[in-house]
């Protein structure tokens, strides 16, 4: 008599289930989710317009970002602003003030050779005078400017131009830091053009000259 309860009582919970399962349907068909944002959750991406979610209209989340564009004006923390205009007088204001903040020593000037070597040989050539690799396959035109003594070019204008470009040359300040293009400004003025090999500038200048520089 036991067992024939059980049997009744579990075909009836088993009745209950599939009728369940079965019979509990959203308009297209499909069973109802539990907690459907922790199955499915979506995919959340910046600068994104999420007035629409999930095909749902949200007008009160019209323009609304998962990220904010930052305020005219903002810098990132540790960035100083270059302080000369991409123009014929910044070049030439760069020219007069701007000094290499870098003392010389025999490290820096291999550090700039090595980034020479990356950035500048297949140009400038490995003597500096416009003979790289690319001008001898005329992919570019034979450059007017050679790294010899008494080349009249100071290293402000030098960094002013690795910064911005010049000519054909594009701007090399996403490539490389203000650091390293004072190196290879280094190791251009010590090796190509011969010039004094002592510290251009005393460590308290450096710092002034540091902060205008991008």
């Amino acid at each position: 008599m036991k067992n024939k309860y059980i049997n009744i009582f579990a075909k009836l919970s088993l009745t209950v289930v599939v009728a369940t399962l079965f019979s509990c349907k959203e308009k297209n068909g499909l069973a109802p989710e539990y907690m459907p944002d922790m199955y499915r959750s979506p995919s959340i991406e910046p600068y994104v317009d999420y007035g629409e979610v999930r095909d749902k209209q949200h007008p009160e989340m019209k323009d609304v970002m998962t990220a904010r564009v930052p305020v005219n004006g903002t810098i990132p923390r540790g960035f100083t602003p270059y302080a000369y205009e991409n123009n014929a007088e910044g070049y030439e204001k760069a020219g007069i003030s701007l000094k290499n903040p870098i003392a010389y020593s025999e490290s820096i000037v291999k550090e700039g050779e090595a980034l020479y070597g990356m950035f500048c040989v297949q140009c400038h050539g490995a003597t500096g005078q416009g003979d790289g690799i690319l001008v001898e396959r005329e992919k570019f035109p034979p450059l007017p400017v050679k790294f010899n003594p008494g080349l009249a070019i100071s290293e402000g204008k030098m960094f002013h131009s690795i910064t911005y470009g010049k000519g054909l040359m594009g701007s090399h300040a996403s490539q490389l830091n203000k650091e390293e293009r004072w190196k290879i400004i280094q190791y251009i003025r010590t090796k190509f053009m011969n010039e004094s090999q002592t510290p251009t500038v005393q460590d308290t200048t450096s710092q002034e000259i540091v902060a205008t520089q991008k």
